[in-house]
């Protein structure tokens, strides 16, 4: 059964540490001024993180394991992940029984939809489309003929439906981690090393590489700010070590630290959408 083996040390090993509930506060100007949502201790919590602030809190126990995928909903009053995504994190899930899970962004609170997947996909990365399509990337199989795929996955069965292949080769490091949507509606992927350009289409969803990250080799998460930043976080611990929240520069890579978020391991970030933005997806 195919394992991620970087990651998966680094998910065994934050079994046996704790965490701080919330960041020392580093109050930093310049920066949006929205709340950014994570996952972090193998999905067993949701954060918010203050961009303006430079603070991080726990919001609550999302009760459910595994899950480090995060997607907020269009109308952002709630968010979506998948439980049991990857095998052996934690230790005991096969990732045969992953399973989407509704989360309440009030309490963190998950809730499991529909039944399983019906597939070891490995789901970590997962967004909204502007239009409402739930998008996820799998497949972590490198020998596999559907390798490092885009699916969409159904709301109420919680079944995943393969749209088409990146196109980005068979390397695990093109494994796609996690989206981002910027303000003209452009599907952004990120895997822990590079920034692609997901050129949507009905039959075809190629990845271009747009940039290399300078800065860090274990981006987790990307999101687009409200000013049209765009933000990573790093998939880094245990203790004392700990994610970063940085600006990334798309042109050049370049990852520009803002502020330690406290927390080791967080997963996917993303911030409630902007509603009043007229926003779609280009391609659908």
């Amino acid at each position: 059964m195919p394992r991620i083996a970087g990651l998966a040390l680094a998910l065994l090993m934050i079994l046996g540490f704790a965490v701080p509930a919330v960041a020392s506060e580093n109050p930093k100007a310049n920066r949006d001024n929205s709340t950014l949502f994570a996952m972090a201790r193998i999905g067993a919590v949701l954060l918010a993180i203050d961009v303006e602030k430079g603070t991080t809190t726990v919001i609550g126990p999302t009760g459910q394991p595994g899950g480090a995928a995060l997607a907020v909903t269009p109308d952002g009053k709630a968010a979506y992940t998948i439980v049991k995504a990857v095998a052996g994190f934690p230790p005991g899930v096969t990732g045969t029984d992953a399973q989407l899970a509704k989360i309440d962004l009030k309490t963190g609170a998950a809730k499991l939809v529909g039944g399983p997947m019906a597939g070891n996909l490995s789901v970590m990365g997962l967004t909204f489309a502007p239009n409402g399509v739930l998008y996820a990337a799998g497949d972590w199989n490198p020998t596999s003929p559907t390798f490092n795929s885009l699916y969409t996955i159904d709301l109420k069965t919680g079944l995943a439906t393969r749209v088409g292949s990146f196109g980005v080769g068979s390397k695990p490091s093109n494994f796609i981690m996690s989206f981002a949507w910027d303000s003209e509606g452009n599907m952004y992927g990120a895997s822990r090393l590079s920034l692609y350009r997901i050129n949507r289409h009905e039959t075809t969803n190629a990845a271009t590489k747009v940039v290399d990250f300078v800065g860090s080799s274990f981006v987790m998460g990307i999101a687009f700010g409200e000013n049209g930043s765009l933000y990573a976080a790093d998939y880094v611990g245990p203790l004392p070590a700990v994610s970063k929240i940085y600006t990334v520069d798309i042109e050049t890579g370049f990852l520009t630290p803002l502020f330690s978020t406290g927390i080791a391991f967080v997963h996917n970030i993303a911030f409630k959408p902007d509603r009043e933005s007229n926003r779609h997806d280009k391609n659908d």
